[in-house]
């Protein structure tokens, strides 16, 4: 049987899950009313490389974020499974890969997200998370650790992973950072 390349989601069809006043804002933003003109996925990874610095959601005040707007546009394409995967496999631009985390920490299916995740964890490649005086980088395994443990990032509401999962997840990780046994 063929895998299907449809990325399966959950949540709202209409605001990625996104929380209101991010939404409100993204639909409401210049930029994002600017990136209609961009049809394909390969415009709008130019458009990542280009012009994401960091992956805050809100700039001063409540203006949506660049890298947001470009979540939100990525949402709007409904990406396949491939699609998804060439976003975090992405060697141009930790940002691109950044994004793709967060695009499935938003929409798949929290069921799905442990094997989206689990081979990223221990990734070293370095992202600007956050800009100005003084920027935030880090490497893209802490960011999918945080993206599946927190509740937020950075300030914004994400959405909520079912307890029952996310306890296998926290599991699964505990698991995965304890040193292997020694041979008998």
């Amino acid at each position: 049987m063929k895998q299907s390349n449809k990325l399966e989601t959950w949540g709202s069809e209409t605001t990625m899950n996104l929380n209101n006043i991010l939404y409100q804002n993204i639909q409401a933003s210049p930029y994002f009313k600017h990136l209609y003109e961009l049809k394909t996925y390969h415009e709008v990874i130019d458009e990542i490389f280009n012009h994401v610095e960091s992956l805050e959601p809100f700039l001063k005040g409540t203006t949506a974020s660049t890298a947001f707007c470009l979540l939100y546009k990525l949402w709007t394409l409904r990406l396949t499974v491939k699609q998804v995967n060439g976003l975090i496999e992405h060697t141009d631009s930790p940002h691109i890969r950044a994004l793709g985390f967060l695009y499935l920490r938003y929409v798949c299916k929290p069921i799905h997200l442990w094997e989206w995740f689990e081979e990223y964890l221990d990734d070293e490649e370095e992202v600007q998370i956050q800009g100005g005086p003084r920027p935030v980088i880090i490497t893209i395994g802490k960011m999918c650790r945080q993206l599946l443990t927190e509740q937020k990032w950075l300030g914004t509401i994400l959405p909520r992973i079912p307890v029952p999962i996310a306890r296998e997840i926290e599991q699964k990780l505990k698991e995965k950072s304890q040193p292997p046994l020694p041979p008998r």
